[in-house]
């Protein structure tokens, strides 16, 4: 690594996530970015069974992944 990129690394914390994702994948960017892919997929998932999961009464309709139907609007609209 150059001066310059170590400079860089240095200054955004996010630079140094990147470069480490990219060291974990053996320096192969292309696996890294399926990696991510991948990780982003699961995560989804589970937000989405987590939210079929609860209650549509419990959360008034809050959170915008419930299937089908629409969200809420916010109290303070709900009334103008």
């Amino acid at each position: 690594m150059t001066e310059r990129e170590q400079a860089v690394r240095d200054a955004d914390p996010m630079e140094a996530n990147v470069s480490a994702v990219i060291e974990a994948c053996g320096g192969d960017p292309r696996t890294a970015i399926r990696a991510l892919l991948v990780e982003q997929f699961i995560q989804k998932q589970r937000i989405e069974r987590l939210a079929a999961a609860l209650s549509f009464g419990y959360v008034r309709g809050q959170i915008g992944v419930m299937y089908g139907r629409p969200q809420s609007p916010p109290l303070d609209d709900r009334h103008s």
